[in-house]
């Protein structure tokens, strides 16, 4: 058994249209020819064995022609496939949504009120770490959580000299995510190194993913060639799980080695 396959969701890839809708057609047909093909085998010789190797060797011949159909494969023992397309999908309608909390500066910025602002801060952050206590991992909490994230971006913004440091080293899981909310908004880059620290200690998947999206708008702040090198090897050692996280970390480190 191949495990779970996923669909992606409605408006994503070419579309059931014009060459799209050909190559899926082509593409489902030969699927389920060799899902008959295994049907049939099974029917005409029940006694036929086939080992994990053969149902793993199967799983890649079969997964590049499904990179039309579907966004990830769950196999058995919880492994789970996601093809690249859709990782960066999901990333940029991520990035959309906290670039669109961005405050511009002059009469278009907020006014600074900070004792409001810090306590707005500070219930966003209780309200972060109360959706992750109450809610079940999965995309509706990770759906109500960038959108605090996003509240999060807007409200620091009015901060005039938020206590990033203490927030970077907090054991408070919301007040790590605002220091990343803020250096995504207005990237310090003094606080580059204890950023780097944090991420790569950060305990809580969505605040690392958003830490290594922090992380990345400070560097470019600081500017590629004047990252100190023991960063980069700090970065370059840390090893997160989840494709998402994966990916952005892969892409900053090839930043970070491109103009060396």
């Amino acid at each position: 058994m191949l495990g779970h396959m996923r669909q992606g969701e409605p408006g994503e890839g070419e579309g059931y249209s014009g060459r799209g809708a050909g190559r899926r057609y082509i593409v489902a047909s030969v699927v389920s020819g060799v899902a008959v093909a295994v049907a049939v085998t099974h029917v005409l010789a029940p006694d036929l064995k086939i080992d994990n190797v053969t149902v793993a060797l199967l799983v890649v011949a079969v997964v590049p022609w499904l990179r039309d159909l579907l966004n990830s494969i769950e196999l058995p023992g919880g492994v789970r496939l996601e093809f690249k397309e859709a990782v960066e999908q999901r990333i940029e309608a991520a990035e959309r949504i906290a670039d669109a909390a961005l405050v511009g500066s002059g009469d278009d910025g907020p006014e600074t009120d900070d004792a409001t602002a810090l306590a707005d801060v500070r219930r966003l952050a209780a309200e972060y770490l109360g959706v992750r206590r109450s809610m079940a991992s999965g995309s509706a909490r990770t759906q109500r959580m960038s959108g605090i994230f996003a509240r999060l971006v807007r409200a620091t913004q009015r901060l005039a000299d938020p206590d990033l440091d203490g927030w970077l080293t907090s054991p408070d899981g919301g007040l790590r995510l605002a220091a990343y909310a803020r250096l995504y908004a207005v990237p310090v880059p003094d606080a580059l190194t204890l950023l780097a620290d944090a991420v790569v200690r950060e305990p809580i998947a969505f605040n690392q993913y958003w830490g290594i999206h922090a992380l990345d708008k400070v560097v470019d702040a600081v500017g590629v060639e004047d990252v100190p090198p023991g960063v980069v090897r700090r970065l370059e050692d840390c090893r997160p799980r989840g494709s998402d996280r994966v990916a952005l970390l892969r892409r900053l480190i090839t930043k970070l080695h491109g103009l060396r």
